[in-house]
């Protein structure tokens, strides 16, 4: 379980997020739903000590001090943040194979499964050939491939097409039966957030 408890942060004098607590078991998903602007990412990059706040947090009870991305990968946790993590120069498969080496994996790509199947066409494709819609879903599938305990998705459905959408929501429910815990955050309008198990709204 990842666990949140009593989380605040703050730009300058500006109270962003107000003492939050939240948590996730594993095989389970969690959506932050609020308007652009109302600290979803802000939450996620604290996680991953991208920016500063107060409160504590555990994973599968051990308590992290001074969170950082090298701390959470090592529990078994990735980001994907909104703006993705691609790299334009390298091909799909290519990118696939690097964010697999971050955690020493080299098992198979699974090309016929789920989000996989939208891309395996494109395998041998420079990044930067693909459409936004396109850069998103490689953007989730790299960090699909490292195998996380929980999978951290900012704003995944931006870009996304209605049928890609409905695609990641048959996926999620393939990583949630993998024991994988997903927390994604979104906007009101972009999901039905009613198909998640948790939901926080900000």
């Amino acid at each position: 379980m990842i666990d949140v408890q009593n989380l605040s942060i703050r730009f300058g004098s500006h109270l962003v997020i107000d003492n939050i607590s939240f948590s996730v078991d594993r095989g389970s998903d969690m959506i932050i739903l609020g308007n652009h602007g109302a600290g979803k990412t802000s939450i996620l990059n604290w996680i991953f000590g991208q920016v500063k706040g107060s409160g504590d947090m555990i994973v599968d009870q051990v308590k992290i001090s001074n969170p950082t991305s090298k701390k959470l990968l090592k529990s078994g946790a990735c980001l994907v943040p909104e703006e993705g993590c691609v790299f334009p120069d390298l091909t799909v498969r290519e990118n696939l194979l690097f964010s697999q080496t971050l955690v020493n994996s080299d098992d198979p790509i699974p090309i016929n499964e789920g989000l996989f199947k939208n891309l395996h066409h494109l395998l041998d494709t420079k990044a930067y050939s693909l459409s936004g819609g396109q850069t998103r879903m490689l953007s989730i599938l790299m960090g699909m491939v490292r195998k996380p305990k929980y999978l951290f998705l900012d704003e995944p459905f931006a870009g996304l097409s209605k049928d890609a959408i409905d695609i990641f929501m048959r996926q999620l429910k393939v990583l949630k039966s993998r024991n994988v815990g997903v927390i994604i955050t979104g906007e009101f309008d972009n999901i039905q957030h009613s198909e998640f198990t948790k939901v926080l709204e900000l």
